[in-house]
């Protein structure tokens, strides 16, 4: 036997499936080979191992079914014959028994689950097959023996190393098995925490948001099971024989490796359980109690090992005094307080963005939030680099150098974005709202804060400004010209083009324009436009730009050379830009006007507010057709590769457009006015679009109320009484627009309505006035995918011909029903995917439409529907995408509205074999669909995500310079600018907090408090950064002082961020809302049912239909369907924010229990924690924090 024992059973297994051998046949060969195997080990004078064979075959089926992206059905027979025996066996036969255990194939499992989430399927078969053997074995009365000596030898060779070992590699299954003396509690430990690590992974899955239905999944029942039977089991164990060790004459003298790596295992092992805990569902109670015993377990080996380790109690005390000294002067260093001297800046110090800058603009660019929030932000980290400022340094130079910050960080932000290739085609747009950021959104910043620093002189600033705004700003700006020369110069340049695709024609590729269409020069004017809007915002003079500045005189003559301004056109008539924009919105052509506040940013916030103005006077006025002028004109703007929706919502929060238009789909007499289809079709299509383009979902959505009654009004009447406390149409409609509801569930006046549009979409009337009449656009918009289905089906079925079924769907092109395309084209889309291909002559076969249909002779050759007789069950689908779609009639925002369902679409088609498609269809072609659909569906996330490399690239600068040596990126900054910064973030950064990984730095520091107060989206009640404060370790010695560090970072924003919102009266409104939901009896009862819920319930999978006119008799019933403020909404809101004294009661909780735990490790914490120079406080301050947190822990200590 020539080949290792492993490689035959995989050469055994590849035959077997080759071959298709049945199941019994797999069987015997496998046993047929365990005795060839055991029969050359004799030959050979070595021991038979009588479980080497299940072992070999067990690693070599798991290992092959894991690599699978398809799985095999063969493969279950073989791990289910492998497991149970032959499902055919009579019991004479013994080689149709089993060759291996259900415990040896779920550790093999275990050992090879390092990246659960992309082997999802793969698991869940292995999973399927181990899991009524595991209920078997756990529920025998005779109790399982975890101290199996072969089951402690096979549990150390799969996780005995750091790393599961390469499947390829056979060394993990033949080599020598461990002695008894190796599994020891010492010896095992490191494994048997391993073990828990993997179940863990398998169990995370039940919560993971990127998989559909996670509490569905079998495989986190399997890792419940087995943690539950021999998870606590292993690990008491472990703790028996490390405690008889410890008794033992024979307790190692000095700490070794490995007790180093048990110990290094208890902390990741601790750290990855309190990741699963926070993902859970509280009402899991039994879970998370099982979870909270193996931690504790945990924690006792973690302290057998230390003890193991020979540390005594005179060199902890000794240690304790010189880490109290480090972290105190470590939090002394934790402060916000950086100082740029903007003056003493040459043009070769190009200084370093901050991480906390970089995130800054991040934040006022990508995210989409209330100006005003992005202002908080703004006035937040300003506050706390002032508090943190050295005594010698003025309030002026704060200003200076925090507006040079600023100008740094959004240059550095453009030029990196504006030289960086686009990823796709349509992020060349991307560039372009960056440069309007830097030359509109930055002076308006620093307008802004000077005048919130007006109206505020009550602020900890310890200082007074003495000189005028454009001085202060004049000395950042002429600095950040001088530093910032050369990226300023590549600001300026034409957007690189996205890579040409082979066979692609010069035409093609030279008719794209870069930034913001067609007409767009090859460079951009960035200074001129910057210099103009500080003009004009008051913030700098022409004439020390001219007499003051770099190559002054070149810069004074361009701008003048630009184009007269908007706010120059205010002047000359008089008026302020404000009231030139009122006048001007009504009034002009919204594409002419649109042209002009694109080449002038310093006009864009004023346009941006003017905008949202205009709508609501509009909505109380009535005037649906001047919403639809502008709603088209945006519309086409962003679908045709312009910047300015984008631009605009660099001001606003995109609610504050959507709810108003919103709006209008509540009303009861919509569509049965005199407004024109394509008034409301450009209204429903621009306010899909807002909520596709910018991630606004259904649960955003607002019932807009305006006018003296606090009701909407159009038309000069008030919606229903259901729909004026239910849920928002648009709201119910996104979350099912692409549902075909079956004709059962409507009610009759909806299924009479459906049959007279099958009639006059292909009858001889067309369509009357009197259907238009009766059927409102929101009835249309639900009942347009079933249209679909029900025209489809009789073309297919020989009711209609296929000339009939275009000549009717093509309705859906003109503006009466275009806005209707995008949900019905979605369902489309996937009922192409769904239904079974076959060819067209089975179906009408089956159907028994053989004469009606077939068998009709015709001079052509075709059927009777008008199909080739080579079509198939698709071919009618397609047809209708091509007709709709694959024609310059289809609406652009459409095809935007539908990108990410033809993606799917595409992908599926292509995987089966796409060239198949066109066969039989006359007019669908997969390429020139895709060439239509290459630009579409460009999302603000989408373009902030693809095009994250800025952000990374920013915030290591500050990294880089502490750090010279090191020269690869950031673990921390990766996890919180890379492209996949969600909520899951925070358990990532806790799992590397836990393993030493994360957040060493200052600029890490301050990068993971800044992300933690103005960044971290909120997945429920708890503030990001309580749920780090309460998650950290301070037990931990090798991390406290980057925790406590990091801490401290966020108590100074958050008493920066109380004192910015200092007048702000809406937490207490909250508060009296929450007290009030608290106090129903209705909001009770819901929470009560939803504590009841267990960890792999069922969640409802038919969505309800939406209505306008039954909000009433749903909202009651469904769970979490209601737009209502919950106490969790409200607790989520920005009304409730993070607060200083939130962080310093988590911290006394944590000192309490540390002290109970571990009393020393507690002391030294204290002593660190409880220093006056710490937690970011001011001098004034000085005694507040300490006595606050003496004072809990005097309360809360038992």
């Amino acid at each position: 036997m020539d080949d290792d024992p492993e490689q035959l059973f995989g050469k055994l297994l590849l035959q077997a499936l080759s071959r298709r051998l049945s199941q019994s046949s797999w069987l015997a060969l496998a046993h047929q080979l365990t005795r060839r195997i055991q029969s050359f080990q004799q030959s050979r004078g070595e021991d038979v191992d009588p479980t080497l064979a299940g072992t070999l075959a067990a690693s070599c089926l798991v290992q092959h079914i894991l690599s699978q992206d398809f799985i095999d059905p063969l493969l279950i027979e073989y791990l289910q014959a492998l497991v149970y025996g032959s499902a055919t066996r009579s019991g004479v036969d013994p080689d149709q028994g089993p060759v291996t255990d259900v415990i040896t194939v779920t550790l093999y499992l275990l050992a090879h689950v390092d990246d659960a989430t992309t082997k999802v399927s793969a698991i869940e078969t292995v999973s399927s097959v181990i899991g009524q053997g595991l209920l078997v074995t756990f529920q025998t009365n005779a109790p399982f023996k975890i101290a199996d000596p072969a089951l402690l030898v096979l549990l150390q060779r799969l996780f005995a190393d750091k790393e599961v070992q390469d499947p390829s590699s056979s060394a993990s299954v033949v080599s020598p098995p461990p002695s008894p003396e190796s599994t020891r509690g010492s010896d095992v430990a490191p494994a048997a925490l391993r073990f828990i690590v993997s179940n863990l992974r398998l169990l995370a899955l039940a919560a993971d948001a990127s998989i559909a239905a996670p509490q569905n999944l079998l495989a986190p029942r399997a890792a419940i099971t087995v943690l539950m039977n021999v998870g606590s089991s292993l690990l008491a164990h472990v703790i028996q024989r490390l405690s008889t060790l410890q008794a033992s004459k024979d307790r190692p003298a000095a700490d070794t490796p490995l007790l180093q790596q048990t110990r290094s295992e208890c902390k990741a092992a601790t750290a990855d359980v309190e990741t699963v805990l926070h993902s859970m569902n509280p009402a899991w109670k039994d879970e998370i109690a099982l979870l909270r015993s193996l931690s504790s377990q945990i924690g006792v080996i973690h302290q057998l090992a230390h003890s193991l380790a020979g540390s005594s109690t005179s060199s902890t005390l000794q240690l304790r005094g010189k880490k109290a000294e480090t972290m105190q002067d470590a939090q002394r260093r934790a402060t916000w307080d950086h100082f740029l001297d903007a003056a003493a800046t040459t043009a070769a110090d190009k200084p370093p963005v901050e991480p906390e800058m970089a995130l800054l603009m991040h934040l006022v660019v990508d995210e989409r939030l209330a100006w005003i929030a992005k202002l908080d932000a703004i006035k937040t980290l300003f506050l706390a680099r002032r508090v943190a400022a050295a005594p010698s340094v003025t309030l002026e130079k704060s200003l200076t150098a925090f507006y040079f910050e600023l100008l740094v960080a959004a240059i550095d932000a453009c030029a990196s974005v504006v030289e960086m290739p686009p990823g796709f085609k349509g992020a060349e747009v991307y560039a372009a709202i960056w440069r309007n950021a830097l030359c509109g959104m930055v002076p308006e910043i620093v307008l802004q804060l000077e005048q919130w620093l007006d109206v505020h002189p009550d602020l900890p600033l310890r200082g007074q400004r003495v000189e005028a705004p454009h001085v202060r700003f004049e000395r950042a700006l002429r600095a950040a010209l001088l530093a910032m020369a050369d990226r300023l110069d590549v600001c300026e340049t034409a957007v690189s083009q996205p890579a040409v695709p082979n066979g692609a024609t010069d035409a093609t590729t030279g008719a794209e324009m870069d930034v913001v269409g067609l007409d767009t020069p090859p460079s951009q004017p960035i200074k001129a436009w910057l210099l103009r809007a500080c003009i004009e915002h008051s913030l700098a003079r022409p004439e020390a730009i001219a007499d003051e500045f770099p190559e002054g005189h070149k810069l004074a003559s361009e701008v003048q050379n630009l184009a007269q301004s908007l706010r120059m056109d205010a002047q000359l008539e008089g008026l302020a830009l404000n009231t030139l924009f009122e006048t001007r919105v009504p009034s002009d052509d919204p594409m002419e006007l649109l042209q002009r506040v694109a080449s002038d940013p310093g006009t864009h916030c004023s346009f941006a507010r003017q905008l949202v103005v205009q709508v609501h006077a509009w909505l109380e006025q009535h005037d649906l057709e001047s919403i639809a002028r502008w709603c088209r004109a945006l519309g086409d703007d962003a679908t045709h590769g312009g910047a300015m929706l984008d631009t605009v919502m660099l001001y606003i929060d995109p609610t504050e457009l959507v709810d108003p238009l919103a709006g209008i789909l509540d009303h009861q007499d919509l569509g049965q006015t005199s407004d024109e289809p394509a008034t409301l079709s450009n209204i429903i299509l621009f306010v899909q679009l807002l909520c596709y383009r910018y991630s606004v979902p259904p649960s955003r959505i607002s019932r807009f109320t305006s006018g003296a009654s606090g009701e909407m009004e159009v038309d000069g009447t008030t919606g229903s009484a259901e729909a004026a406390g239910g849920q928002p149409f648009l709201a119910s409609y996104l979350a099912s627009a692409s549902v075909c509801y079956p004709l059962s569930v409507l009610g009759e006046e909806e299924r009479g309505l459906v049959g007279r549009w099958v009639h006059a979409l292909f009858g001889n009337e067309g369509i009357s006035d009197d259907l238009i009449q009766a059927s409102p656009p929101t009835t249309l918009l639900r009942l347009a995918p079933l249209l679909f289905a029900q025209s489809i089906g009789a073309c297919v079925h020989g009711v209609i011909d296929l000339e009939t079924l275009r000549g009717g769907l093509s309705y859906f092109l003109q503006d009466l029903l275009s806005f209707t395309l995008p949900g019905a084209l979605a369902w489309l889309l996937a009922e192409i995917v769904r239904v079974p291909l076959q060819p067209i002559l089975d179906v009408l076969a089956e159907a028994g439409l053989q004469s009606s249909v077939v068998d009709v002779p015709s001079s052509d050759g075709t059927l009777a529907n008008g199909l080739p007789r080579n079509a198939n069950s698709r071919t009618v689908h397609l047809e209708v995408v091509a007709l709709l779609l694959d024609t310059d009639a289809c609406p652009a925002i459409v095809r935007h509205l539908i990108a990410r369902p033809f993606d799917a679409f595409v992908q599926a088609m292509e995987a089966g074999g796409a060239a198949t498609l066109e066969v039989g269809s006359e007019t669908f072609n997969m390429a020139s669909l895709k060439a239509r659909m290459e630009a579409a569906g460009v999302t603000a996330q989408l373009l902030s995500r693809r095009n994250s490399a800025w952000l990374r690239a920013l915030a290591n600068q500050s990294v880089a310079q502490q750090h010279a040596s090191v020269t690869t990126e950031s673990e921390t900054i990766t996890m919180l600018c890379g492209p996949n910064a969600v909520s899951s973030t925070l358990d990532r950064l806790m799992g590397a907090q836990g393993r030493g990984l994360a957040a060493h730095s200052v600029a890490e520091q301050k990068a993971l408090a800044t992300w933690l107060c103005l960044l971290a989206p909120q997945a429920n009640e708890v503030h990001p950064a309580l749920r780090f404060v309460e998650r950290v370790q301070l037990a931990d010695e090798a991390n406290v002082e980057a925790a406590l560090r990091t801490i401290a970072l966020v108590l100074s924003l958050a008493r920066a961020a109380e004192a910015v919102r200092g007048h702000d009266t809406s937490t207490t409104s909250a508060a009296d809302a929450i007290l009030a939901l608290a106090t129903s009896t209705e909001t009770n009862g819901a929470r009560k049912d939803s504590c009841a819920a267990d960890l792999f319930d069922d969640e409802p999978t038919t969505p309800p239909l939406p209505s306008v006119n039954a909000h009433a008799a749903t909202d009651s019933q469904s769970n979490g369907a209601s737009t209502g403020q919950s106490v969790a909404a409200l607790l989520s809101s920005r009304a409730f924010r993070l607060t200083s004294a939130q962080v310093e009661d988590l911290l006394a909780r944590k000192l309490v229990r540390l002290e109970s735990s571990t009393p020393a490790i507690w002391h030294t914490v204290e002593a660190a924690l409880l220093d006056p120079s710490e937690l970011g406080n001011d001098k004034g301050k000085d005694s507040a924090p300490k006595e606050k947190i003496k004072t809990w822990i005097e309360m809360l200590r038992p």
